[in-house]
């Protein structure tokens, strides 16, 4: 009996084997905002975390479910992880999280978990996950009116496991998220409250079966007094301090482990080791592209020398071109009808400084 035990679980390990703990949904730029994307995989790596990125195809049509503890939607556009999502991946979903898994949903990702939205002038509109069941509804013009982004302070509940090693309050980049309103006789626990709009819910903790659900408004994946986020989204702001302990003992409890802290190392202000490009307001168009984009930015002042350089997954050089930036507005084009379909990164680099930016090339 007790090697038929053993031959059982000998065999369920090698039918289900755990990919990652975290599946990082990402649909290559349509709905994924790909800063927001980065800085929580350079998160997820700075903890530990092993994390495996999903596509609409994955979690629509295989059975992906045993393979993780939880799913994560960043941040976004919701309505294009409503039109990707079909009926059996919402289903998929649902089950997962129902049977114990976990669901964290940042800004986009927790309007989408929401039972409905209010987004803007389009009024109340139905959503199919349902896994809070709530309104969620934004942008918080008072905050920061749709589309601009900013600091904000979010007053946090000591009483919830997650805040346990937390002051009372946290600066955190704002840009659309929204607040929340449970249904009457739902469950919802309150992690945070946005202090500049009538302390209402910006961060919430809900269950869903046996399921955690970790819905956030603010964006404490970004770095913006760091450099270790590897984007410089929002650089020109002061955020006092790194929200990424916070995030910290916030996946502990979406896993469902002891609740931890980061050394004190993290928790102070870190300076950057380098100063970063002084680039702003950087675009690449379209992303995912098909052979031809167009990466716009803005400089503070002229550079001698910027080298751009696109790389493969392999890490070899695909294509690069070296500018002479002016102060202002400037534009650079790419033509690349010989490239085959897939991940690339585009690589910004000027007297020891640099930064990246992940794209999509879709035939």
């Amino acid at each position: 009996m007790k090697r038929n035990l053993i031959l059982i679980a000998a065999v369920l390990i090698f039918h289900f084997p755990l990919l990652a703990q975290i599946a990082l949904y990402n649909d290559g730029g349509y709905g994924t905002w790909q800063d927001g994307l980065i800085a929580l995989e350079q998160f997820l790596n700075w903890k530990g975390v092993a994390y495996q990125e999903v596509n609409a195809d994955t979690l629509n049509n295989t059975d992906w479910g045993s393979h993780y503890q939880a799913i994560c939607f960043p941040g976004g556009y919701a309505y294009y992880y409503k039109l990707a999502i079909d009926s059996n991946g919402i289903r998929k979903i649902k089950q997962f999280v129902q049977q114990g898994g976990g669901y964290l949903g940042i800004c986009a990702g927790a309007y989408f978990a929401s039972d409905s939205v209010v987004w803007e002038e389009d009024g109340l509109l139905d959503y199919p996950l349902d896994l809070f069941d709530g309104v969620a509804t934004g942008a918080i013009d008072s905050i920061k009116p749709w589309d601009g982004y900013t600091m904000t302070r979010v007053d946090l509940n000591l009483k919830h496991p997650i805040n346990q090693f937390e002051p009372g309050s946290e600066m955190i980049l704002y840009y659309g998220g929204p607040y929340f309103r449970k249904h009457n006789g739902a469950q919802m626990d309150t992690v945070g409250t946005w202090q500049g709009y009538y302390d209402l819910p910006g961060i919430i903790t809900c269950n869903y079966g046996q399921g955690r659900v970790l819905l956030m408004g603010p964006h404490p994946e970004i770095e913006e007094d760091s450099d270790r986020d590897s984007t410089t989204f929002a650089d020109e702001l002061d955020d006092d301090g790194s929200d990424w302990p916070f995030l910290w003992s916030a996946i502990d409890w979406l896993l469902g482990d002891s609740i931890t802290y980061p050394g004190p190392s993290a928790v102070k202000k870190v300076e950057r080791s380098v100063p970063l490009l002084p680039l702003k307001a950087v675009c690449v168009y379209p992303n995912p592209f098909n052979g031809q984009f167009k990466v716009t930015f803005k400089m503070d002042y002229p550079l001698r020398s910027l080298t751009v350089l696109l790389f493969n997954v392999r890490g070899q050089i695909v294509n690069q071109k070296r500018l002479h930036p002016q102060a202002g507005n400037n534009a650079i084009n790419f033509d690349l009808p010989d490239l085959a379909s897939g991940i690339y990164f585009l690589h910004f680099r000027a007297a020891g400084r640099s930064f990246t930016r992940k794209l999509v090339l879709q035939r």
